[in-house]
């Protein structure tokens, strides 16, 4: 397998090494496994920790998309299928399941897909990110989106770039809470 490359990056540990060793100069790491394009000379910092924020979002895109269609369902089970079979009392306890799953899975994927932007150097904030990532969304859609991360980041304060996960957790404790003091507190005075 012909190789180019003048040093290699270990997978283990970051290292650069000579492309014919078979462990690693640093960790010991075994190499000869390794792949042409995974022999390829270092990337720089910025590269690394681009590409493995992608390979974590990959990991947890399927987790936001199975909250969005679990949450979905289970709203229209609720209210389009079985809504006779449910009192009042047994819907307003089943609300918050659907909608924290669903508040979840989109504040996932729109925070994703804004701290791309950022990543890119397409933007330089995460409001700049969130716009961006609403672009395709019609109207409606972008004005949902844009209430699911508003109130959060106003009254948390989240300016600077923080684990996607962290926001969408926090994103649903913020929205989980404000469901909370709604159904125990003002609903049944209605």
């Amino acid at each position: 397998m012909p190789n180019s490359a003048k040093v290699i990056l270990c997978p283990s540990c970051g290292a650069s090494t000579a492309p014919k060793n078979e462990r690693c100069d640093y960790c010991g790491n075994y190499l000869l496994h390794l792949t042409f394009l995974e022999r390829r000379s270092p990337k720089s910092a910025e590269q690394v920790e681009r590409d493995e924020h992608f390979r974590y979002y990959n990991s947890l895109k399927w987790l936001y998309q199975l909250a969005i269609v679990v949450g979905l369902s289970m709203a229209v089970y609720i209210y389009l299928i079985a809504f006779d079979d449910f009192s009042e009392t047994e819907m307003v306890n089943l609300s918050p399941l659907w909608f924290l799953l669903f508040n979840f899975g989109i504040s996932g994927l729109y925070t994703e897909k804004a701290v791309r932007f950022i990543l890119d150097h397409k933007a330089n904030t995460f409001a700049e990110g969130l716009s961006m990532s609403t672009q395709s969304l019609i109207p409606l859609f972008r004005i949902v989106v844009y209430i699911v991360f508003l109130p959060p980041f106003l009254l948390l304060s989240l300016k600077k770039l923080s684990s996607p996960l962290l926001i969408s957790l926090l994103t649903t404790l913020f929205w989980g809470v404000g469901l909370y003091v709604f159904l125990m507190g003002i609903f049944p005075s209605l």
